[in-house]
């Protein structure tokens, strides 16, 4: 019932949290939460097939009225805390940062499903990569960080890799997985691209040094 991945993502979110789940599909994450981490969730989604979904879930494990239920596009309609800890699992990065880009966060949870080099290079103009975790489930690599409000110097290596994920031993799968797709990229660009040649070029390179 409960994935890998939502494991994860939970394991990242201090016990007695305050949590909004931003495209809470149904509203899995937000039950473990509150059954295993005592957290006061709320479930929020822009699609009413979802939430409906959701408080079926919520129903099902007797938790109603005890995790909210919210129709909201991103956090735009949600009551929300500036020091509450917003998940957002899932979606795209261009996604992502326009729901940043309007809301003050201190504390935020995301798994994007791409581009994550321009997430990373982004993102920490504002927040610093407190944490980072990968997981494969069935046969998909996800990425999962935790950010917090902030400002911290980073290298192209941390874009490229991520700052923990570069230095984990544990990860170096992933590390090899993200060489050889690049090393791919790299080979198939023509030569008469020379920019983009180059760029890959340096992405191999930075990530060879933590193979």
């Amino acid at each position: 019932m409960f994935s890998k991945r939502l494991l994860e993502i939970a394991s990242l979110v201090p016990v007695h949290s305050t949590v909004v789940d931003v495209g809470c599909d149904h509203a899995l994450l937000d039950i473990y939460l509150t059954l295993h981490r005592n957290c006061n969730c709320t479930a929020s989604d822009i699609n009413e097939n979802c939430l409906k979904s959701a408080r079926e879930n919520i129903k099902k494990y007797s938790l109603t009225g005890k995790i909210k239920v919210c129709k909201s596009d991103g956090l735009d309609s949600v009551e929300y805390s500036k020091d509450d800890y917003v998940i957002i699992a899932g979606m795209g990065t261009n996604t992502i940062l326009k729901i940043l880009e309007k809301h003050d966060l201190e504390h935020v949870i995301v798994q994007t499903n791409t581009d994550l080099m321009e997430f990373r290079e982004t993102i920490t103009d504002n927040y610093i990569i407190e944490d980072e975790k990968v997981i494969k489930e069935k046969g998909i690599y996800y990425v999962i960080m935790k950010l917090k409000k902030g400002c911290k110097n980073y290298k192209f290596e941390d874009y490229v890799l991520g700052p923990i994920i570069k230095k984990k031993k544990e990860y170096y799968d992933y590390r090899k997985f993200l060489l050889d797709k690049y090393t791919d990229i790299y080979e198939r660009i023509p030569a008469s691209n020379i920019n983009k040649k180059l760029e890959y070029r340096l992405i191999v390179k930075t990530i060879k040094k933590y193979c």
